[in-house]
């Protein structure tokens, strides 16, 4: 779920990337060091940074309340990722094949009897053979053979593998103004780097979130101040209201086998 906390991390990313198209490691657009973070900055560091012609860029809320607004989705939202694990039945022999990944369930039915097997992100196609043949060992003659299960006199042998899926639903949606505070040692550099970063917030509608979902972004407005607290400082302040949801999501198990009963006999399906 989105909270306040990610669309800040998401401006950040944003504003870094305006700042630094080509990565951190290389300079700036504006030739200068800036500096991207969340929160206010400490009056100490900020006065050294400007000494050192360092840019400060900040990210905070705006002091005026937020709103919440008329959730415009409604019911929930499954997605089941794809498989990779393939399961291939051949006489009395199932053969596993394929990436595995920890959301997989893996069954075997053995002449109408079910056994399965929950996947974690260590296992291999021969540590699922060698699982459900302890499984079915108990049952009757069951062996691993590298990546292949060999169940003898089995007479009808059905393999299935299954992933859960992730159902996702809104809870709210809200929106909160939040500004981009330039701090610059130069009026020259607080105009380069405004523009930057005005562009870069300003170029697309939506803002992607660390969960998934997006914030949805309008300008609010510009505010200047020129040397009015600091002799080094000058400040442009870019105003954007970012409206974004408040998501839940949940597991959702998948069904393996499931049960059917006919003229009173029950089949394992």
């Amino acid at each position: 779920m989105a909270d306040l906390s990610d669309v800040e991390n998401a401006i950040v990313s944003a504003v870094t990337q305006a700042l630094y198209p080509n990565g951190v490691t290389n300079a700036s657009v504006v030739g200068a060091t800036c500096r991207v973070y969340r929160g206010w900055p400490s009056p100490a560091g900020l006065n050294t940074d400007l000494a050192g012609g360092v840019v400060n860029a900040t990210i905070f809320p705006a002091t005026s309340p937020g709103s919440v607004s008329d959730l415009y989705f409604e019911g929930s939202v499954g997605e089941i990722p794809p498989i990779g694990l393939v399961a291939t039945v051949s006489n009395q022999t199932v053969a596993f094949s394929g990436p595995i990944s920890s959301n997989l369930m893996v069954g075997v039915i053995v002449d109408g009897r079910p056994f399965s097997y929950s996947t974690s992100i260590h296992d291999t196609p021969e540590s699922i053979a060698a699982n459900l043949s302890a499984q079915i060992g108990s049952y009757r003659i069951a062996s691993a053979i590298g990546s292949s299960l060999v169940v003898q006199n089995a007479s009808k042998l059905v393999a299935r593998v299954v992933s859960n899926g992730t159902v996702t639903r809104g809870l709210r949606r809200q929106s909160r103004e939040i500004r981009t505070i330039c701090w610059c040692p130069t009026s020259f550099l607080r105009d380069s780097v405004s523009k930057y970063i005005d562009i870069a917030l300003a170029a697309g509608p939506f803002l992607g979130l660390a969960d998934g979902t997006s914030a949805h972004v309008s300008y609010v407005s510009t505010q200047v101040y020129d040397q009015s607290q600091n002799a080094l400082l000058y400040r442009r302040d870019l105003s954007y209201g970012y409206e974004y949801a408040t998501v839940q999501s949940l597991t959702a198990p998948a069904m393996l086998f499931g049960e059917l009963t006919k003229n009173g006999v029950l089949a394992v399906l």
